[in-house]
């Protein structure tokens, strides 16, 4: 994505913040990134005992997409899982991938991801909410800090497409099993998530 197609907008995430304040030092933390990697989030982990996984979904979705059945996305989204030796993860975090999947796709990838995250594990995401579009691929994120809180660099294609601008309740439908945890309205108009496991 180059400069000239697409556009940068510094936001405050709060509930990534509490995530990452809530790391003890003694504690082995994996996380599964469905991003590409990223070196900021990379030097962020390196002072715990950290494993991520990047899983690169941005360069699948069309292959997925393409297919003419759930079957067939399915089947592709459970082949690319299998070139990861996953580990039970802590954190899911899924940025702004899940704008980009209609609820039986999500619902899918949701459900080859589950054996790979723990009972406890939180899943975090930003949703379009505000916006009726939203950018053509999703946003290339970068964190950084400022005076103790947390930011995403969004990096964001200037074309558009419609956004779904899922509920919460579709949203905890699609992500069988979780539900909302928290979220907060962040300044770029995008609904910041955390989702954690159902109770009972």
């Amino acid at each position: 994505m180059g400069l000239a197609t697409s556009t940068s907008s510094l936001v405050q995430t709060p509930l990534l913040g509490r995530l990452l304040d809530a790391v003890r030092e003694d504690q082995r933390l994996v996380v599964i990134d469905l991003g590409v990697l990223s070196s900021s989030l990379v030097s962020v982990l390196q002072p715990f005992r950290a494993r991520l996984d990047a899983l690169a979904i941005g360069e699948q979705l069309d292959a997925w997409f393409a297919t003419e059945t759930q079957e067939e996305c399915s089947a592709l989204i459970a082949q690319h899982l299998m070139k990861y030796q996953l580990e039970p993860a802590d954190w899911l975090l899924c940025w702004g991938f899940l704008n980009y999947f209609d609820p039986p796709s999500l619902t899918s990838l949701v459900g080859h991801l589950k054996p790979h995250l723990k009972p406890s594990a939180r899943v975090h995401a930003l949703i379009e909410y505000s916006s009726p579009t939203m950018p053509t691929t999703p946003p290339i994120c970068e964190l950084s800090f400022n005076e103790g809180k947390t930011y995403l660099d969004l990096a964001r294609s200037r074309d558009t497409i419609p956004s779904p601008r899922y509920t919460p309740k579709r949203l905890e439908g699609m992500l069988r099993g979780y539900q909302t945890e928290n979220a907060i309205l962040l300044s770029n108009g995008m609904q910041e998530y955390v989702f954690s496991p159902q109770s009972g």
